[in-house]
């Protein structure tokens, strides 16, 4: 398997750290995307520590910027023609109405839509691969959130459970 390639987003802590590691230790190389670059670079160590592989590699990239994804799909795309499996795990939970760079409720833009976009820029890179994946992490949450269309960023009324869900 030396010559996969994955990408964790969110991959600074919790599952997103373990899911590196783990498929470190299987010979995968791995780029973790992480927001921050300080935290990133600390699990960057603890990554290859634990798995023993030099196949990984850190990029930076905010899921609640459209730029950003942008930038890190472009960086992405000038060095790797092709891309194994995309596990899309980071998430964020805000007890407080928040919202991204574009204006979007933070749960929202981050957990959903960053993604979404994550996913279209990479999809020919996913084509090339003769057997490319998409990961998509989850929670039960998604059986009590319901999109209100008329309020769909929560600006007339948060509720952290319902946001999240």
């Amino acid at each position: 398997m030396e010559d996969k390639l994955a990408i964790v987003t969110g991959a600074n802590s919790g599952m997103g750290l373990a899911t590196v590691i783990a498929l470190a230790k299987k010979g995968i190389n791995v780029i973790m995307l992480c927001r921050n670059e300080e935290r990133g670079v600390k699990a960057l160590q603890i990554a290859k520590d634990e798995s023993q592989s030099d196949g990984i590699e850190l990029m930076i990239g905010d899921l609640g910027s459209i730029d950003s994804i942008h930038r890190f799909a472009e960086a992405f795309k000038t060095k790797h023609n092709k891309l194994d499996i995309l596990i899309n795990n980071a998430g964020v939970v805000s007890l407080k109405r928040q919202e991204t760079k574009d204006g979007f409720e933070s749960m929202l833009g981050v957990n959903h839509l960053g993604h979404f976009l994550l996913t279209n820029l990479l999809l020919d890179e996913l084509k090339a691969s003769p057997q490319g994946r998409i990961v998509v992490v989850s929670s039960g949450a998604h059986k009590w959130g319901k999109i209100d269309f008329e309020d769909p960023y929560f600006k007339s009324g948060y509720n952290v459970a319902k946001g999240y869900g």
